[in-house]
C-alpha cells in the first residue's frame, strides 16, 4: 500500500483531489520549460507585420496555428499535445500523464492560437469533436453576451420561449451554416 499525503492531520491537501491538482500544477511547470517544446516553438516562429498599431517594431514574432491556419503573435500561441496528457486524479495515473506531457518529440506537438487550444481542451473535456467544440464555444458567447434572442431574430427565427431552447436553436443554426 502506498502512502497517502492527504487525509492525516496537518496534511496540507485535504483530499486526494487537492494533491493531484497540485501535482499536475507541479507537472505542468516542468512542461513549460521543455525543451521539446521551446524547440517547436522557435523552429516554427517566422516574422510577421505587427498587429499592435501602436507597436514601436514593424515586426514581431509569430506562428500559424495548425488548426484554424490563422497566423498569431506568439503571445496568442500554444503548444499543443496532438495526444492530450489525459487526466490527473490517482496514482495510477502519473505514470501515463508524465509520459504523455514530457516524453514527447517534435512530431507529438502542434502549434495553437489560445482560441483553438480552448475548443481542443474542451472537446476532449465533454468528449464532443473539434467543430463541435467550436459550434459550443460560439453559442456560449452569444448567451453570454445576452444576445441570443437578437441572434436569433436576425436570422428570422423567432426565439424560444426559454434560455435552454435558445441555446439549442443557436446551435442548430450554427450546425448548419
Amino acid at each position: 500500500m502506498s502512502k497517502e499525503p492527504w487525509g492525516y492531520e496537518g496534511s496540507p491537501w485535504k483530499n486526494s483531489t487537492a494533491f493531484f491538482t497540485y501535482l499536475r500544477g507541479c507537472l505542468r511547470k516542468a512542461w513549460s520549460t521543455n525543451p521539446i517544446k521551446l524547440t517547436v516553438l522557435k523552429n516554427r516562429r517566422y516574422q510577421i507585420p505587427n498587429p499592435n498599431p501602436r507597436g514601436n517594431k514593424p515586426t514581431v514574432w509569430g506562428a500559424d496555428c495548425e488548426m484554424c491556419k490563422g497566423v498569431f503573435p506568439l503571445k496568442e500561441i500554444q503548444v499543443d499535445h496532438i495526444v492530450p496528457a489525459g487526466t490527473l486524479g490517482s496514482l495510477e495515473d502519473v505514470p501515463g500523464f508524465v509520459e504523455r506531457l514530457l516524453f514527447v518529440t517534435e512530431d507529438d506537438l502542434r502549434l495553437v492560437c489560445k482560441g483553438c487550444n480552448s475548443a481542443l481542451a474542451l472537446a476532449y473535456k465533454q468528449g464532443i469533436t473539434y467543430e463541435e467544440a467550436i459550434i459550443e464555444k460560439k453559442t456560449i458567447a452569444i448567451i453570454k453576451a445576452k444576445k441570443d434572442k437578437q441572434w436569433l431574430e436576425e436570422r428570422g427565427i423567432l426565439p424560444a420561449p426559454n434560455q435552454a431552447k435558445r441555446r439549442n436553436q443557436i446551435k442548430e443554426v450554427l450546425l448548419n451554416d
